[in-house]
């Protein structure tokens, strides 16, 4: 397990944190919790987008009067539980079960109105949720929305997409948030209750989506162009399951050893992976190779690793990932040359989609890009410390290295551009590649990127996800996950290679509140798809946790 020091002074307890956020409201009474069923969420096999449900049933605010009042409410209720349980979705009557079993825990002085509950185990004071959770990963409460933060893992109610996603969530995507919530309570005065606790204000919620690997050449070019399945088809994901354990790979590449590899099936949903990234506020990815004119790109055919992908990839970009931004400091950058380099930043530029850590010198490479979202502006940096790639200088293309001078000179500029929460993001190896723990490198790399005031650090370029670290600051807390693993980059020799997660990230305002991450594996080393979390999904997800640390709380 990594242990770091924490960034600054100890992180205040969350009901002071809570408190923060109370001057934007005071509480919400979620339109329509009189249905105890969530209205059905678009099919995953669409992947066109659902029209937005009617303005009445979106959350409206109410006034909260004095906690010293005998019953105040309702407000809603999120469903928690902890980081590293891997239940992913809660169902009503599975509500109804585990609290008449007396595995539902509900905060004192709350009276549950919706759904009907009969909870038989002790209630645990609003305020102290959180620590029960922290010590029990496997509890299942009530918690106002005030009082959610990183360690309490929020579960959406089961919606009709695979796996139960798409379900009403009050921290999830903008689609999610707008269904009718159907779990509320009131204040019955028998305890203390602050009127922060309850405060959900709908306009500052927002959640930021980010995936790693995205060069689809090799396995994906493959599949769309000389198997003639079409680019569609690669970033069309759904659903995989497993046939059978894990094995020890029957034939692997020349100069790779054996190792385990799983045998994933499709098993439907098509468009599913991708309506993860697609329905959130925003979304992120590591792109790794050049982008070329269509008619200048061929595919790689052959063992060389040099690599590229055609214009014709960011139309399924956009229209079907989603995607806004692209962090580019990435060691294969270069393989075309200085002409790739142009072409990346001028295909990038014609398709809208915004970028760093790419230029035609060090000036441009370093220079932060900007995402504006519920009123908060979010700086993106990105930087590298893989060989193979140019490096850029005053008069050189190629990518910014990672320096201390570099790393602080990239986040003045994000904060000197207003930047209310700046993403760091390093291409790292730290000596080696394929490894999922920080080595010595990282961590000394860790401390500058901290130092220069990164809110969050998301890396990628080891191909493996993991591990992901929760370190308190003075008023929030800092997520570092120093990779998510390959979305597209066409290794499947390896069970750490073929599996990764989208990481979904949930802020009020500028302050992280939600972490959640989204398993899938690739099929035929070229299409991801999601796994159950509570199935073939727990191997990346106990990995990542198994070499992480979400022990942040003071």
């Amino acid at each position: 397990m990594i242990r770091l020091p924490p960034l600054g002074r100890p992180r205040v307890r969350p009901t002071l944190a809570a408190r923060a956020i109370a001057i934007l409201v005071v509480v919400v009474l979620v339109a329509g919790c009189e249905s105890q069923s969530p209205s059905p969420a678009p099919t995953p096999t669409d992947p066109a987008p659902a029209s937005p449900p009617p303005s009445d049933a979106a959350p409206t605010p109410t006034v909260i009067p004095s906690p010293t009042a005998t019953a105040v409410g309702p407000f809603p209720l999120a469903v928690v539980t902890g980081m590293t349980n891997l239940k992913a979705v809660v169902a009503l009557d599975e509500l109804a079960t585990l609290a008449s079993a007396g595995e539902l825990v509900v905060p004192c002085g709350v009276e549950v109105t919706e759904p009907a509950l009969s909870a038989t185990a002790p209630c645990v004071a609003a305020d102290e949720v959180v620590d029960a959770i922290e010590a029990d990963q496997e509890l299942v409460a009530l918690l106002p929305p005030g009082l959610v933060e990183p360690a309490t893992k929020v579960l959406p109610i089961a919606g009709d997409g695979p796996f139960g996603k798409f379900g009403p969530d009050l921290f999830g995507d903008p689609e999610a948030r707008a269904l009718p919530y159907p779990v509320s309570g009131r204040v019955t005065g028998a305890e203390p209750f602050e009127p922060s606790w309850a405060a959900y204000d709908a306009t500052q919620v927002w959640n930021l989506t980010s995936v790693g690997s995205l060069c689809a050449d090799r396995g994906g070019s493959k599949q769309a162009v000389t198997l003639g399945k079409g680019w569609h088809w690669v970033f069309n994901g759904g659903t995989a399951e497993y046939n059978g354990k894990p094995i020890l790979h029957p034939n692997p590449p020349p100069g790779v050893s054996r190792e385990l590899i799983v045998r994933p099936v499709d098993t439907g949903n098509a468009g599913a992976t991708p309506s993860i990234l697609k329905r959130s506020d925003v979304a992120i990815a590591d792109h790794e190779c050049p982008i070329m004119p269509d008619a200048d790109w061929s595919p790689n055919r052959g063992a060389a690793l040099v690599f590229s992908v055609p214009e014709e990839v960011l139309t399924e970009w956009k229209d079907t990932l989603g995607i806004d931004a692209v962090y580019l400091a990435a060691n294969h950058m270069s393989d075309r040359g200085v002409a790739g380099i142009r072409s990346t930043l001028r295909l990038l530029e014609k398709h809208g989609i915004a970028h760093t850590g790419l230029g035609m010198n060090l000036d441009e490479a370093i220079e932060p890009t900007y995402l504006e979202i519920a009123g908060i502006k979010v700086a993106l940096v990105a930087f590298n410390d893989v060989g193979g790639v140019a490096r850029a200088d005053a008069d050189t293309a190629g990518v910014p290295w990672i320096t201390r001078a570099n790393v602080n000179e990239g986040v003045a500029r994000a904060r000197a551009g207003g930047a209310d929460v700046v993403l760091c993001n390093p291409q790292w190896w730290g000596g080696r590649e394929y490894h999922d723990d920080l080595v010595a490198k990282q961590v000394r790399q860790l401390g500058w990127f901290d130092a220069a005031g990164c809110d969050h650090v998301i890396g990628s370029g080891t191909h493996v996800a993991g591990p992901l670290l929760l370190r308190p600051r003075p008023d929030d807390v800092s997520l570092v996950l120093a990779s998510p693993g390959n979305y597209m980059f066409g290794q499947d020799w390896w069970q750490q290679t073929q599996e990764g997660v989208i990481l979904d990230q949930t802020f009020v305002g500028k302050r992280m509140v939600n972490v959640r991450l989204h398993p899938y594996v690739m099929i035929l080393a070229a299409r991801a798809s999601l796994t159950d979390p509570e199935g073939d999904g727990h191997y990346v997800l106990e990995r990542i946790w198994k070499g992480g640390s979400i022990d942040y709380r003071p």
